[in-house]
């Protein structure tokens, strides 16, 4: 039997994962407009929010930025205080969990590192002494 193993994976998972990348788009506006800025213009955190949802969208460092969505819904949960901060912290789990699955085939850190399929067989036992 042979196993496979996706780094990328495509099919039903790429485009789910389609999915959750724009989900966690839409999210960066959220999460990000309510963080303050004070030290920059007033501007500075549509920038950013801009900025990440576009990476996260197209899927240009992918994990990074997923995981930098998390941590800044998490310190929005914590900043607001109100019935909110269980939303934010679902919204976090969903980033986290996109920073964990990776940006899958149809992304560009696909094309950027190569799709690759790790093709997993098993030994035989006259070819256990060979690795």
């Amino acid at each position: 039997m042979m196993k496979s193993l996706s780094r990328y994976p495509d099919a039903a998972a790429g485009i789910a994962l389609v999915l959750l990348r724009l989900a966690c788009a839409s999210i960066a506006f959220l999460v990000i407009a309510r963080l303050r800025f004070p030290q920059f213009s007033p501007n500075a955190s549509v920038v950013v929010s801009v900025a990440f949802a576009l990476t996260v969208a197209v899927g240009f460092g992918t994990r990074i930025v997923a995981f930098a969505l998390a941590a800044a819904a998490i310190a929005t949960a914590f900043m607001t205080g109100t019935d909110s901060a269980l939303t934010m912290l679902a919204r976090a789990c969903g980033c986290a969990a996109l920073g964990l699955l990776g940006p899958g085939a149809y992304s560009i850190d696909a094309n950027v590192f190569g799709r690759r399929v790790i093709r997993l067989e098993p030994r035989g036992p006259d070819r256990a002494s060979d690795a």
